[in-house]
């Protein structure tokens, strides 16, 4: 799909921030697929200077067609350069006939800062690992994820880091809801090199399964090549509980509006990470896959 992509991709972004420039402002793309049994292949590429900084934010979608199959498959490529910063922001409601296959990488020099922010909505598959290469030393990266997998789809996202200079540090926090059958799975791979001493990793997994009918997996590998390391892997999967539903219920929701209000707290810790315009929709596009979940 890299390939393929590499072959037919004809727009997309291009940022580049100058050395000590910091935008302060959010910088804004939205992608919308129109065509029926359409491919979309944009490419993003972000240049920060040394000691710069910019925030960037996409948002996909597409309308529904019954008896065809898209295909979304996006390249982004990220250039940290010395002491910058970079937060790479995407919201994306893809309609259930969409194969979404995305390709994200970051390179991070000298205490450079890369972030990841995804929420991952709609198509009938995603694959999706944001993968961060830390060269330089005392480089970081943070990724922070939601996906949500409702009947018929299969949510497979995660994140990549990859430790190749000394005092690097990464977090990989993943969170995903299932219902109506639908399948999510965390894939994530983190790798230390030989020479990248004192590196600081932890990954946490969360998964909330609305139904017995639906399904979280977790895929985590781990290459360790080092000694002086400090790796940490945390995963969880749980259901609502009839006591948080009860509470609510007592203080005037209805069943179906206790539940919605359980899963918007699971999900607060990416969702206030977004601007708000985006927030705001995120939880609205969560809201409504919750729709008819009671009766």
């Amino acid at each position: 799909f890299i390939m393929l992509h590499a072959a037919v991709w004809s727009a997309g972004t291009f940022i580049y921030v100058p050395e000590n420039v910091k935008v302060r402002m959010p910088l804004q793309a939205y992608f919308r697929m129109n065509a029926e049994m359409g491919g979309q292949f944009e490419h993003t590429l972000i240049v920060a200077d040394k000691n710069s900084e910019v925030q960037y934010v996409e948002g996909c979608s597409s309308p529904l067609y019954n008896s065809s199959s898209s295909l979304h498959a996006g390249c982004v490529e990220i250039f940290v350069h010395e002491g910058a910063r970079v937060r790479y922001s995407s919201v994306e409601n893809w309609s259930k006939n969409t194969y979404n296959l995305n390709t994200k990488r970051a390179i991070v020099e000298k205490n450079g800062i890369v972030e990841w922010i995804n929420g991952n909505n709609g198509s009938c598959c995603t694959m999706l690992y944001p993968c961060s290469v830390l060269i330089g030393e005392g480089a970081r990266s943070d990724s922070l994820g939601i996906a949500f997998a409702g009947p018929g789809q299969n949510q497979d996202t995660g994140s990549k880091v990859i430790h190749a200079a000394p005092n690097t540090t990464s977090t990989i926090k993943a969170k995903s809801i299932s219902k109506g059958g639908g399948i999510s799975s965390y894939r994530g791979s983190v790798q230390v090199s030989k020479n990248a001493t004192n590196t600081k990793c932890s990954v946490v997994c969360d998964a909330l399964l609305i139904d017995d009918k639906s399904v979280s997996n977790t895929f985590p590998f781990m290459k360790i090549d080092t000694n002086k390391v400090d790796i940490a892997h945390e995963a969880s999967v749980g259901k609502i509980g009839e006591e948080q539903i009860f509470y609510l219920m007592s203080r005037g929701l209805t069943e179906e509006q206790a539940m919605q209000m359980v899963v918007s707290g699971f999900i607060e810790p990416i969702v206030k990470q977004l601007p708000l315009e985006y927030a705001v929709e995120l939880n609205k596009l969560i809201e409504l896959e919750m729709e008819g979940t009671v009766g």
